[in-house]
């Protein structure tokens, strides 16, 4: 009621649910509260801003006790629009001509359902790059590289390069499988292809979107791309990026 009062207060009028013809969607909680109305929204054109409730997020840029400010600066201008770039998946099974088409913020990953290990064959553009064996592979966008992607390991991406990165979870070598120890980061127009192989063909694979689970039985193939969509998110200080970064993992 504290945050409605306010925008109430300086002539705003405030909804709790989506509105096509609002001029900002507000964000209130932590970076799990900002993934989750994107997704509600189903990744609007109308920017988005975060007030922090909680720990620093990457997200989430305003504080509470600086809501005026916020207000001050967003009627004066005094703020610039970041274009952030979504993932998009594309996945193909062995039963079914139908494709599923899937967008991410952050991050997908794909594993076995009962974390078992699972095998995969990794190409880009075509080109084959590795049988994978492992936990898992999580392909990020610049913008989650900050999240799970660098708790498994994965490098830091600024918002703003162009370009995803295909990380490795507990990945095994030996002389079956060759795989990568570290994340790769491929170009926005390449397109990465990660398929099941015949060790798998009784598993189930998961595959998971921005936090939220899907199990196949008939998983056969994935392709991801950096989707021609993308959402904005307002900033109002300029450093606020590495400030972050400083406080959260240093």
């Amino acid at each position: 009621m504290e945050v409605q009062d306010k925008f109430e207060q300086r002539g705003f009028k405030v909804f709790y649910e989506y509105n096509e013809n609002a001029d900002l969607n507000i964000c209130i909680g932590g970076d799990g509260a900002f993934l989750r109305a994107v997704h509600k929204s189903n990744f609007s054109n109308i920017p988005f801003v975060g007030i922090n409730t909680g720990h620093l997020g990457f997200y989430q840029e305003i504080l509470v006790p600086n809501i005026n400010k916020f207000i001050d600066d967003y009627l004066n201008n005094n703020y610039e629009i970041e274009t952030l770039d979504l993932l998009e998946a594309k996945i193909s099974t062995k039963n079914s001509d139908r494709v599923y088409t899937y967008t991410a913020l952050n991050e997908f990953v794909i594993r076995s359902s009962d974390n078992s290990i699972i095998h995969l064959d990794v190409y880009i553009d075509d080109n084959h790059l590795e049988s994978f064996a492992g936990d898992a592979l999580l392909v990020s966008t610049p913008s989650g590289s900050t999240a799970y992607n660098f708790s498994a390991g994965g490098a830091i991406l600024y918002r703003s390069l162009e370009g995803y990165q295909l990380t490795p979870l507990a990945p095994i070598n030996s002389k079956a499988y060759r795989s990568l120890l570290n994340s790769i980061v491929i170009p926005s127009k390449s397109v990465l292809k990660i398929k099941t192989r015949s060790e798998d063909i009784n598993s189930n694979s998961l595959f998971i979107a921005d936090g939220m689970s899907l199990n196949y039985d008939d998983l056969d193939y994935v392709l991801f791309k950096t989707s021609e969509r993308n959402i904005k998110k307002i900033s109002f200080y300029k450093d606020w990026y590495w400030l972050n970064v400083k406080d959260k993992f240093l």
